[in-house]
């Protein structure tokens, strides 16, 4: 597969079908390096790769935001802890509600302590956003790393009624930051979840390609979600811009900043009502951009 060279070999039509689902369902382990993705059907009309929307694209944003973030520090961060300490003691206090007043009250405690804990993951996740990034460059296994992203959040996803598919190949390494790499593929799983509210199947592989003449390795996530109209992806990276109810808007700036200290980019293939596929294109070590 070629991605930026004015020719592909995929499509995108959707997701990959899987047959029997009833079968496979609850049964995949990363363990199982045998299996192997489902083809996709080719849909005429469809989008192909190479028209997928490039993140490259896109200006940076980190100053026009960064300057922001010693403000939320200290104006809001701080007390938005001591408003939920606060809650917490009240409601410790009241204990168990006996009068009908009394359970008003709690009830109203607790949504109190719950939009507070909101905010303060919003605040969180824009401080982390904004933060200088210290990178530390080692050779880290793309698959591998992908393998150890699903094995440690795999119970949690399952529990939103999603289920991950992995088709690990061997790959070149490339030169990153494991940790944050490891972020980045989180958060898309995280996205394509919250794009399917009554659960689906999100499917992860990882290939070797070329990206604008050099060698690079792509970490596909592709989910049977919403999908997202193609006036709306290139907003998507934008901090607070959120297609899902419920969304930060910051997960995906986030992950596109990661990408880009690793001199790589995302491209974006959706369409409403198909899913969408998001691949992380990162250089193979060695390779020159």
């Amino acid at each position: 597969m070629q991605f930026g060279s004015g020719t592909s070999d995929t499509k995108f039509s959707g997701p990959p079908k899987v047959k029997n689902q009833s079968k496979v369902k609850n049964r995949l382990r990363v363990k199982n390096r045998s299996r192997v993705m489902p083809k996709k059907k080719k849909r005429k009309g469809s989008r192909s790769a190479v028209n997928a929307f490039d993140a490259s694209q896109l200006g940076n944003w980190e100053q026009d935001v960064a300057s922001l973030a010693g403000m939320l520090v200290h104006e809001v961060k701080n007390p938005l802890s001591t408003l939920n300490i606060s809650s917490q003691l009240l409601l410790e206090e009241l204990g168990d509600p006996e009068s009908p007043r009394d359970h008003r009250t709690q009830r109203r405690l607790e949504t109190m302590r719950s939009e507070i804990q909101r905010i303060e993951k919003i605040v969180s996740s824009f401080l982390q956003l904004t933060r200088p990034q210290q990178m530390q460059r080692d050779s880290v296994d793309a698959s591998r790393l992908v393998e150890d992203v699903i094995s440690r959040n795999r119970e949690a996803i399952e529990l939103e009624g999603v289920n991950v598919f992995f088709q690990p190949m061997d790959v070149p390494r490339v030169a990153g930051d494991a940790s944050l790499l490891h972020q980045a593929v989180l958060n898309l799983i995280l996205n394509g979840c919250s794009a399917m509210s009554e659960g689906g199947e999100i499917f992860l592989r990882v290939l070797e390609s070329t990206y604008r003449g050099s060698s690079a390795v792509v970490i596909e996530v592709t989910d049977t979600g919403v999908g997202i109209s193609e006036e709306a992806i290139p907003r998507i990276f934008r901090p607070y811009v959120s297609t899902t109810e419920g969304g930060t808007g910051l997960g995906l700036p986030t992950t596109l900043r990661i990408i880009r200290l690793h001199g790589g980019t995302i491209l974006v293939e959706s369409e409403p009502g198909q899913g969408s596929r998001f691949s992380i294109v990162l250089p193979a070590e060695g390779s020159t951009q």
